[in-house]
């Protein structure tokens, strides 16, 4: 039996973990990032041996087309590896290398993100999403997370296919051979959604009352949105007052949608504790970003975001912000070490 954590932990690890891939463009940092995300799914996470492979082959993909639009489309830079003639629309010009770093960092970013999400889809079940999701949001987060963990099942059919397949002497040499491949994981995907469809009927998904919103509740939500727009229309000339109507008008909406939950009923088999190893997850997993993010004085600026323009160089690194993205792979050692794993 491993350790485990809180649902809401797991989620502010990815958000913090997927807000500190958009904010920095140093290679350095995404790369530990990346190797974070991977080694919490294999410590924490189910074994999908077909969503690593497909994660890897992405990967490349993904890299690989970035490289080339950006080499192809960008014609900017002082280390010019080749020129295409000028009459090339689009792609004439210079080819250079810091167009070629450039669309490097900007797909693994994608990668890192991806991977991130990946290693949080193997941790935390959907059922367990569902129970943290705010009851007023419950009937979209339901089909959000269905929609989200038909991506695993999809390439888990599909990994069973290729197998079958492979038994009987089936080759892919080309593109009519992916029609064996192709039709039974449609088939599979369909009878997979009729299935699921008539158990959410038979358990009375999208059953109703006809009871509609309370006076109170539409009052709050229009409210919101007045303060919300007259907000905006006030920061283009005072921003701290447009601001103040902004996060006011947000305010109001957030009640609304807390006194239309309080009127959704919602039964739970299993009750998650909030313990002491959920509040270490959310203070390690706020440490890197709470380091970025304020002006501290040992962490410039330089060595968080990387451009290779207008010349290519050598990315800057702060060991400090390092070892701060590094101590989101923790929840992997603290399972590793816990003597429930044992």
């Amino acid at each position: 039996m491993k350790l485990t954590f809180h649902t809401f932990a797991w989620v502010v690890w990815l958000s913090s973990a997927a807000i500190l891939t958009l904010i920095m463009r140093n290679p350095l940092y995404l790369i530990i990032l990346l190797l974070v995300a991977r080694v919490v799914q294999n410590a924490c996470g189910e074994d999908h041996t077909a969503l690593k492979i497909s994660l890897w082959r992405l990967s490349a993909v993904i890299m690989v087309f970035s490289i080339l639009f950006n080499l192809l489309l960008v014609h900017v830079g002082q280390t010019v590896l080749f020129r295409l003639p000028q009459n090339l629309w689009l792609i004439g010009g210079p080819l250079t290398l810091e167009a070629v770093i450039y669309g490097a960092v900007s797909a693994l970013i994608l990668i890192t993100l991806l991977a991130l999400f990946m290693a949080f889809n193997s941790i935390v079940s959907t059922s367990d999403l569902i129970a943290v999701i705010p009851r007023a949001l419950a009937n979209v987060g339901v089909v959000i997370l269905i929609a989200v963990s038909y991506v695993p099942e999809t390439l888990d059919h599909l990994q069973r296919v290729r197998e079958a397949q492979a038994l009987r002497g089936h080759r892919i040499r080309g593109l009519r051979d992916w029609q064996p491949i192709i039709i039974p994981l449609l088939v599979g995907g369909l009878e997979r959604s009729m299935n699921l469809a008539e158990t959410m009927v038979a358990r009375g998904y999208g059953a109703t009352s006809g009871e509609q919103l309370a006076a109170r509740t539409r009052a709050m939500m229009l409210a919101g949105l007045i303060l919300i727009f007259g907000g905006w229309i006030l920061s283009f000339s005072h921003w701290l007052p447009g601001w103040l109507l902004i996060l006011s008008g947000g305010g109001f909406l957030a009640l609304a949608y807390y006194e239309q939950g309080r009127r959704i009923k919602r039964t739970r088999y299993k009750i998650s504790r909030w313990q002491t190893q959920d509040w270490l997850l959310v203070l390690i997993s706020l440490l890197p970003l709470l380091l970025i993010l304020l002006p501290f004085p040992a962490v410039s600026e330089d060595s968080i975001t990387y451009s290779p323009y207008p010349l290519a160089k050598i990315p800057q690194f702060n060991p400090l912000v390092g070892l701060a993205i590094a101590l989101l792979a923790a929840p992997a050692l603290l399972v590793e070490l816990s003597p429930l794993s044992r």
